[in-house]
């Protein structure tokens, strides 16, 4: 439990002090402003043009500084995203597991289908395409990916039921799936040999899903957490960040359960993504692996969450006292 002693500014403070290892993670400590609420932000974006046919549009000239190149990751691993929203595939063997299909068809194809077939890994299909939340810049171009490979979509069932739902869209994004599978928290895919275990990690929406699975670096065997939503972007709804606390806090304890030393993100920003494929592209062959960081600085990237997000709220029910008083 918190220390009732301590005030929002404290766990900010705390928060901050793991943006060492995770600088792109800090944002969230900053609790100068109550959240923005990007639901708000979006009713003006609506009311933008229609989206051509193929739902997609087109990539703005100059944006080439920020692209990041398909690469292998582990041997079982690899980045097929964009600059700025990642897609992962996971190799099972026999077939790939993708997490997240990015903005639009456009981007499917040039980053993932493209990105696969440079890898060498043009003619092995796609059996699941995990969406890990409701928004269009993981879900936009799945209609690419299911034209091409006709996986299974997964989503949690909490977000299937959020994504119906949802109003927020952008021009940028293709249209929403249609209800798959479903999964609940905890819950495990088997895919050929591989076993990933989802589970519901509520905060960045209600039904965030995050991924832990095996990944292999030679003779080395690692586990990962992939994290499934990072943002606060729904406004100063307490509840809702308190779940966020939870996820954290839930996620620090498996880390320590099963030795996870990977963190992943579905944003190269956040985890330093760009940084750390560099570092592995510049390897020596006696170099430790640039995303292998250790269980202890991965217990500290979702300290970092749970302080941060704890600040949050904090802060909102501290101005909510003093407006009462």
């Amino acid at each position: 439990m918190a220390s009732s002693t301590l005030t929002a500014d404290d766990y900010a403070r705390k928060g901050l002090e793991s943006t060492t290892h995770f600088p792109g993670l800090a944002s969230l400590c900053d609790i100068s402003a109550p959240p923005r609420d990007m639901f708000k932000l979006g009713e003006k974006r609506q009311e933008r043009p229609k989206r051509a046919e193929s739902g997609s549009k087109p990539e703005r000239k100059g944006k080439g500084r920020r692209q990041i190149p398909p690469q292998k990751v582990f041997d079982n691993l690899y980045y097929v995203g964009a600059g700025n929203v990642a897609s992962w595939a996971i190799d099972t063997g026999k077939s790939i597991v993708l997490v997240d299909a990015l903005n639009n068809n456009e981007q499917a194809q040039q980053y993932i289908v493209d990105g696969l077939s440079a890898l060498g890994l043009g003619n092995k299909p796609i059996s699941h395409l995990i969406i890990s939340h409701g928004h269009g810049d993981h879900y936009g171009g799945f209609e690419l990916i299911k034209s091409t490979y006709n996986p299974r979509i997964v989503m949690s069932n909490v977000e299937w039921d959020f994504l119906e739902n949802d109003k927020f869209a952008s021009y940028r994004w293709g249209k929403k799936p249609s209800r798959d599978v479903g999964v609940t928290d905890g819950e495990t895919l088997k895919v050929n040999d591989t076993e990933l275990t989802l589970y519901v990690t509520p905060g960045h929406t209600p039904g965030t899903l995050t991924v832990i699975f095996p990944v292999t670096d030679g003779n080395e065997q690692h586990r990962a957490v992939l994290w499934g939503g990072t943002g606060l972007n729904y406004g100063p709804d307490v509840s809702r960040i308190q779940s966020y606390t939870d996820s954290a806090m839930t996620m620090k304890r498996l880390v320590k359960e099963q030795n996870i030393d990977v963190f992943l993100s579905n944003h190269p920003s956040r985890a330093g993504t760009r940084e750390k494929l560099e570092a592995l592209s510049n390897r020596e062959s006696n170099e430790k692996h640039a995303f292998v960081q250790g269980q202890d600085v991965v217990v500290e990237a979702f300290e970092l969450l749970e302080n941060c997000t704890r600040a949050q709220w904090m802060r909102i029910e501290e101005k909510q006292h003093d407006q009462r008083n």
